[in-house]
């Protein structure tokens, strides 16, 4: 085939394709009513009742509400404190002649993840030092660990009232 040929026929397919895509989009009207100028109505002022009429109650600011408050508790309740004071428990799992050991048996507690103090105790001029676990609000919570120390470290131990009476 010629090179002038095969310009024109490749030329034709070009204008054919271009039709077959262009053609249908520009026939089928979709495009007519958004390129139509639309009438838009806006009402000239909106509708609204004067603020005279409406009532409104003032807001409290949170100062005031809590002064508020503080006031009619302290006019309705005299003063009441606690009948019963809150109890809490410690496991005592060693006692001691001197702080060093206490101490020692101490930080060997809280390397195994309990939380430990040492209790300074004097009892008919003799100084004691007690090792504890806790305190805990809930006794059960020291059963289950008097347990496990018992099992894990043959240590004895026994649940304190916290903090001592």
């Amino acid at each position: 085939m010629e090179a002038p040929l095969q310009q024109r026929i490749v030329g034709a397919i070009v204008l054919v394709t271009l039709g077959v895509i262009f053609i249908p989009a520009l026939l089928d009207g979709s495009g007519y009513k958004s390129r139509q100028v639309q009438d838009i109505e806006i009402k000239e002022k909106p509708e609204f009742p004067p603020l005279i009429q409406k009532k409104v109650k003032p807001i409290p600011t949170p100062v005031e509400q809590i002064k508020k408050n503080q006031l009619a508790a302290q006019k309705t309740a005299p003063k009441q404190t606690h009948k019963k004071p809150i109890k809490s428990f410690a496991l005592q799992v060693g006692t001691f002649g001197s702080n060093e050991n206490a101490e020692k048996m101490r930080d060997k507690m809280k390397k195994l993840g309990y939380t430990s103090f040492v209790y300074k105790s004097v009892t008919k001029g003799k100084t004691s030092y007690k090792v504890r676990i806790g305190p805990e609000l809930e006794r059960s919570v020291l059963d289950n660990i008097k347990k496990n120390i018992k099992k894990s470290q043959k240590i004895d131990g026994y649940v304190v009232n916290h903090p001592s009476s």
